[in-house]
């Protein structure tokens, strides 16, 4: 049985327009078809030890009907994420409420994680990025089962994810960097 990777990070979504945007930027479909995680789904084969557990872009209300509500995408990973086998963060310069919470419910779980961060600048002397304070915390609840690395960009990041887990990315994303 392979085991479930929760893949957490940044998701753009349009809430205008209640549309995923930008999707060919996120760093999940870069190692899953991003067809697959748009329908409802089972884990997805990454390789002989591990399968993509989560998430996928698809929520369904009740009735089966897409939605992109609050309430229900917390539901759906407050069942998820005690279920999985292990959680990955990426914590790119834009700050997400929702990954933190994500990383602290994984840590809360005492999920073995992997958090990858980009640099920013800041302060501290614990992590060189401005989200230093929730793998600190992370470290606390879940002591000797977070490791933390820098990366400098998404091919960076599917390099170390290959390097840590034998995941091959499908493609590598064209980046863009604010110097």
């Amino acid at each position: 049985m392979r085991k479930k990777i929760y893949f957490a990070g940044h998701m753009e979504i349009d809430f205008e327009n209640k549309e995923l945007s930008n999707l060919t930027k996120d760093y999940r479909c870069c190692i899953v078809d991003s067809e697959k995680i748009l329908m409802p789904f089972e884990p997805i084969e990454l390789n002989d030890k591990y399968a993509y557990g989560w998430p996928s872009f698809y929520y369904a209300d009740e009735n089966g009907n897409p939605s992109l509500s609050s309430k229900l995408i917390l539901e759906r990973e407050y069942a998820i994420i005690p279920t999985i086998d292990v959680f990955v963060a990426f914590l790119q310069e834009k700050i997400t409420a929702g990954t933190l919470g994500e990383i602290m419910y994984a840590a809360q779980n005492k999920k073995p994680m992997y958090i990858y961060y980009m640099p920013s600048p800041t302060e501290s002397d614990l992590y060189n990025t401005n989200q230093w304070y929730a793998i600190g915390m992370a470290e606390k609840i879940n002591p000797g089962n977070v490791h933390v690395k820098e990366v400098n960009g998404i091919t960076d990041l599917l390099n170390q994810l290959n390097n840590d887990f034998q995941i091959k990315p499908l493609r590598y994303p064209k980046e863009e960097r604010n110097e």
